[in-house]
């Protein structure tokens, strides 16, 4: 079961200066969030997999899309990563990771990523929506 503070969550990037990107695939601060599973029963399924959903870059299908809002920045997408600070690819990849009795807790980063050369300032918005299967 998905604990409560797990839903729905937030994850706040910050404002980042747009000069740190000065080539594709340079990459802001990672920030951190967890995702919270309680009262795991390892009887018969001892492994979870972690996916992610959300609107493919037009530029990298590996990242998540910023929203194309008014406002926008543009030439950046956002990835996430695992606890061994692999991308995980969105739409596509999968984290694996062995649950544990009782709580289990799934460590993953995320951050902005450059798309392009030029990248411009303005809103970094997105959603996402992680979907677990159980082995």
């Amino acid at each position: 079961v998905v604990s409560t503070d797990s839903q729905n969550q937030e994850v706040v990037l910050g404002q980042v200066k747009k000069n740190i990107f000065k080539a594709i695939g340079d990459k802001s601060v990672s920030k951190p969030f967890q995702i919270k599973l309680e009262d795991c029963d390892i009887t018969s399924q001892t492994k979870v997999n972690v996916s992610f959903a959300g609107v493919g870059d037009a530029d990298d299908a590996t990242l998540v899309s910023v929203n194309t809002e008014a406002g926008a920045a543009t030439g950046v997408g956002i990835g996430i990563y695992d606890n061994a600070n692999k991308l995980v690819e969105m739409n596509t990849g999968k984290s694996t990771t062995t649950l544990a009795a009782g709580q289990t807790v799934l460590y993953y980063t995320a951050n902005y990523v450059a798309t392009k050369d030029t990248v411009t300032t303005g809103y970094g918005n997105a959603e996402v929506d992680f979907n677990l299967s159980y082995e």
